[in-house]
């Protein structure tokens, strides 16, 4: 009895040990292995690992400076590199085996704020990040990086602060070697464990994986390398690296195997006594190939007779455990699995191991075995400790509750507005506010688009957007004018590039308020230089004598003023009637010290009106005024315009002149005056070219756009991206003749397909699509615009149109018969002349009766019955200019 319970209590009291220690990469893999064989014994287990790198790994396996000299300080080490050679020296004949487990990648992290980047990943090449890592490059705005990083906009030019390990590790081994193969040019130092870095402030020492996890979390525009399965576990930032095949690609998107099934048959086939320290798998060919792979071993005494047997009994069983189990454990940490050929190979050598007389092996049981299972030298997995089972209770509700976030947020994205708002010129706006309502009506997804009639300067303004918080970031998601963007806001943009996208031509016109029968009921003629003298101030009156020798129809009161208006904030049609008569007739204009542009000094005496719209009030509530609209805007309002001279000296109207020949003239000019896309346009203008019908005033109008825009949210970007497409589409352009602009030329919808084509667009953006023919399906998908799709706002707009348009042309709908009956009961019951006379008058009423009432219903059906919540959290199509996915 007594004999028994000695045993009972030595059982209790002496656990089996064991230890190990190296590389800190797949120290988490060891410590989950370890677990689970300790709650899965039967008999009680001590087995620790101590993560301190692969060179201290190295040095405690083979314990130099132990006592006695040469004996380990563990029963087994580990690396990321095989033992070197002056370590497998140092063992002194002593047999030694190499047991690869896995292959893994070494990564490069950093902390460059996403939004300095687009939220796009960083790309490094080797030779770039040699400079780096040596010193050489020290700041992220330097030119090397930003040419592989367009996108990059990162202000105050921060140094790069390089972390480093302070002892012998796998990952400095690895990211050296790498660097001495791939770009040997650049990299001038040592490779190896330990090698000598630039002193701080660029060089930072770190101790271990953790310290280099710690340094570029807790340092902005740090950078450093790690296991990538740290590191991305660690939610870390990862380089997107060129590999040998000239692919940019992170090691998420990588081939991790690819490298070491290149590689494997040439192995040594000797896993124990064969000098390893050649073998590397850096920068191997293939378009999908990790270029800094890494393959992880257990270093192993061939010979462990001399260990306790249970030790040695235990350590096989660990090793048995890693190459078998444990290959699919090893994936949750960033591993990957062995070539087939290799773990045959690393599982023959654990057969191989030495072990001492008489030892009692451990056996595994993955299904219920009776009785056997239940032995003490057993690993069972039916033994489970309540730590581990709760593990997996709370891996499997953060998986569950990922998918349950996962689906909450498609569907908040799906039942949000997305948004899309411009601002700029007014002459357009009319045309913006109908494609919007358009849009909306043909979108199954609900969508909130809007544009601001502020005048072309203000547009660029807001574009630009030097006064926003934080500086230089656009107010809206795009701008517009019909005028380029000006040399010093183009300035203002600095590493911000845009991108100008003709849509229309246009005219600026001038219309006054002479009475009709003070010119003969004819159009008044003035020549540029004439038109120069009245806006410059020298010709104040209508009878002058120039402007009865254009006109000898005019019979205006004598003295009558000239009432001049113009508009007080920066306008296209400012800057286009002041450079037209400034190219025109120079010597009364600039000869005359008279500015040109947005915004201009006016002589005193002249009304200032604010926008579009004052100037229509103005020139209609005055007698004898005289300004400048965009010519459908004039024309809509009913006004009288000038019949200006072009530059063939022809008297004409925007009416009767050909408004798109300028723009057919200037891209037929050699050299074309159409800069690039993405250059400054400021220089570009459309003003008095040649052609016997061409408008002289004729100007493009332009979407204001940046040419980088992956910040933006992709919901927004598509948006913008269709709305545009939408105008330069063939009913887009055909819709804008409607508001007096031309069509654009072919050739420059070519240019603006390319120019489309050359923005970056947000990652994971989805195009719309158009629907003009019923689609069976496809076009019922949410990502499809369909003119089969309406609101009765829009279908009763349409119908009353027609109506309208029918009663303009005399062809009036039939009169309600009360209407009719009162009205012919009024008139008398006479006949003759006086009767069809009632009847007329009738007809007239009643036309104008049909009118107002179109116009009432048409007033009550444009009325806008939606507009999205502003007190509701902010959707994800609400993101403005720089706003990341």
């Amino acid at each position: 009895m007594f004999a028994t319970l000695a045993k009972l209590a030595l059982a209790v009291t002496d656990p089996i040990e064991l230890h190990g220690s190296g590389t800190t990469n797949p120290s988490k893999l060891y410590w989950q292995v370890m677990d689970f064989m300790t709650a899965r014994a039967k008999i009680p287990l001590r087995m620790t690992y101590r993560a301190v790198g692969s060179s201290t790994g190295q040095a405690e396996f083979v314990g130099a400076s132990n006592t006695p000299a040469g004996t380990p300080f563990t029963h087994f080490g580990s690396g990321d590199i095989p033992m070197t050679t002056a370590n497998f020296n140092a063992l002194n004949g002593a047999e030694m085996m190499h047991i690869p487990f896995a292959v893994s990648a070494i990564a490069i992290f950093h902390s460059v704020p996403p939004e300095d980047n687009a939220g796009q990943p960083l790309n490094l090449d080797a030779c770039t990040l040699a400079k780096i890592f040596r010193g050489k490059i020290s700041s992220w705005e330097d030119a090397e990086i930003k040419a592989l990083n367009p996108q990059l906009k990162i202000s105050g030019a921060p140094q790069i602060k390089v972390a480093h390990r302070t002892r012998g590790s796998s990952s400095t081994a690895g990211t050296t070697e790498y660097l001495k193969k791939a770009c040997r040019a650049e990299w001038e130092i040592d490779a190896g464990p330990l090698v000598t870095w630039p002193a701080a402030p660029q060089g930072n020492p770190v101790e271990g994986s953790g310290g280099m996890t710690a340094f570029i979390r807790d340092n902005a525009y740090a950078i450093g390398y790690l296991d990538a399965g740290h590191g991305n576990s660690e939610g870390l930032q990862e380089i997107a690296l060129k590999n040998a095949a000239g692919k940019e690609l992170r090691s998420t998107d990588a081939d991790i195997s690819e490298a070491a099934n290149q590689k494997a048959s040439s192995l040594p086939t000797d896993p124990t006594s064969a000098d390893w320290s050649a073998v590397e798998f850096y920068n191997m060919p293939g378009d999908t190939t990790w270029p800094i792979t890494v393959m992880s071993y257990l270093y192993v005494r061939k010979d462990v007779s001399g260990l306790n047997a249970g030790t040695a009994a235990l350590l096989k069983a660990f090793l048995t455990f890693i190459l078998e189990e444990g290959q699919t454990l090893a994936t949750d940490f960033g591993f990957r699995g062995l070539p087939d050929s290799v773990l045959t190979k690393s599982k023959e050598a654990v057969g191989q191991l030495t072990m001492p007389t008489g030892v009692t092996e451990f056996t595994f049981e993955t299904s219920t075995d009776a009785g056997a299972g239940a032995g003490d030298y057993v690993i069972s997995q039916k033994r489970r400790s309540f730590a581990e089972y709760e593990r997996s209770v709370f891996d499997d509700r953060i998986k569950d509750l990922q998918e349950k976030v996962t689906m909450l947020e498609q569907q908040l994205e799906k039942s949000s507005v997305f948004e899309l708002h411009g601002s700029g010129t007014t002459n357009p706006s009319k045309f913006f506010w109908q494609t919007m309502d358009l849009m909306e009506d043909r979108s199954r997804h609900p969508i909130y688009m809007t544009y601001r009639g502020v005048g072309s300067s203000t547009g660029q303004a807001e574009f630009v957007g030097e006064t926003n918080v934080p500086a230089n970031t656009a107010f809206n998601h795009f701008g517009s004018g019909d005028i380029p963007m000006s040399a010093t806001n183009f300035a203002k943009l600095g590493d911000r590039k845009m991108v100008h996208i003709p849509f229309a031509v246009g005219a600026i016109a001038i219309f006054h308020s002479v009475p009709s029968d003070q010119r003969d009921n004819k159009a008044i003629d003035l020549p540029p230089c004439l038109l120069a003298k009245i806006f410059a101030g020298t010709i104040t009156e209508w009878d002058h004598a120039d402007i009865k020798a254009a006109n000898p129809h005019i019979a205006v009161p004598a003295g009558t003023k000239i009432k001049v208006a113009h508009r007080m904030e920066g306008s296209s049609s400012t800057s286009g009637t002041t450079q037209y008569l400034d190219k025109a007739c120079p010597a009364e204009w600039s000869g005359k010290g008279k500015e040109t542009g947005s915004t201009v000094a006016w002589a005193s005496g002249m009304n200032e009106v604010q926008g579009s719209g004052g100037m229509a009030a103005f020139i209609k509530d005055n007698e004898y005024a005289i300004g400048y609209l965009d010519a459908g805007h004039g024309h809509s309002e009913g006004f009288a315009e000038v019949a200006l001279k072009n530059k063939d000296e022809v008297f004409l109207t925007s009416v009767t002149a050909n408004i798109g020949a300028a723009a057919s003239a200037a891209l037929s000019a050699n050299p074309s005056p159409i800069p690039a896309a993405d250059a400054d346009w400021s220089a570009v203008n459309l003003y008095d070219m040649t052609g016997a019908t061409t408008w002289p005033i004729t100007m493009f109008s332009y979407f204001y756009v940046e040419k980088d825009l992956s910040r933006m949210h992709r919901r927004t970007a598509a948006l913008l991206h269709a709305f545009i497409s939408y105008t330069l589409s063939p009913e887009g352009q055909t819709a804008l003749t409607t508001f007096s602009f031309s069509k654009l030329p072919s050739d420059m919808l070519d240019v603006n397909q390319a120019t489309l084509r050359s923005i970056t667009w947000p990652a994971g953006m989805e195009e719309y699509e158009f629907e003009t023919d019923t689609q069976r399906g496809h076009g019922a998908r949410e990502h499809v615009l369909s003119v089969k799709r309406r609101s009765f706002d829009e279908y009763e707009r349409s119908s009353l149109q027609t109506q309208i348009q029918a009663v303009q042309a005399g062809h009036c709908p039939p009169a309600p018969v009360e209407y009719v009956e009162v009205l012919v009961s009024s008139g008398g019951g006479g006949g003759g002349d006086d009767d069809a006379s009632t009847i007329a008058v009738i007809g007239l009423i009643v036309a104008v009766l049909a009118l107002l009432a179109a116009g009432a219903a048409l007033f009550k059906a444009t009325k806008k019955p939606y507009a999205p919540q502003r007190d509701a959290a902010p959707a994800p199509g609400t993101a403005l200019g720089n706003t990341s996915t």
